[in-house]
């Protein structure tokens, strides 16, 4: 994976995001773009568009991240009772110097929904989740 240009530190040393169950997305950055992709239950890309958010979009989504302190999450999340298919999500981000490397499966952390409209408000609306 290219890394960023230090002129451009709004951009992330690593992005890497997923939720779904019978269908998903992930979202993910290849160095040189947000590439986003809706996925098949089997993980098959059906739907697949690279993106170029603005610095603006990226400093938006750091700051909604901060305030969301998604920096704290566990690094698994899950039901204390058994449960059949349901919805499973990682998220594994770094930038500038901070790593979250999180999942889960039926159980969200405090502040998912935040963190779902700020992932979708850098794809530019595009579904997530």
């Amino acid at each position: 994976m290219k890394l960023p240009a230090s002129s451009e530190p709004h951009l992330p040393r690593r992005l890497d995001l997923g939720i779904g169950s019978v269908d998903g997305h992930r979202v993910y950055w290849d160095g040189d773009a947000l590439v986003w992709q809706r996925t098949s239950a089997a993980g098959d890309v059906l739907e697949e568009t690279r993106l170029q958010p603005s610095g603006e979009a990226w400093r938006a989504f750091w700051r909604a991240l901060d305030e969301l302190d998604v920096w704290s999450w566990e690094p698994y999340y899950e039901p204390e009772y058994p449960t059949c298919g349901g919805t499973q999500w990682a998220a594994w981000i770094e930038h500038t110097g901070r790593t979250l490397k999180a999942s889960g499966r039926d159980v969200r952390p405090p502040n998912f929904d935040g963190y779902l409209a700020a992932v979708t408000n850098l794809l530019g609306e595009r579904r997530f989740g």
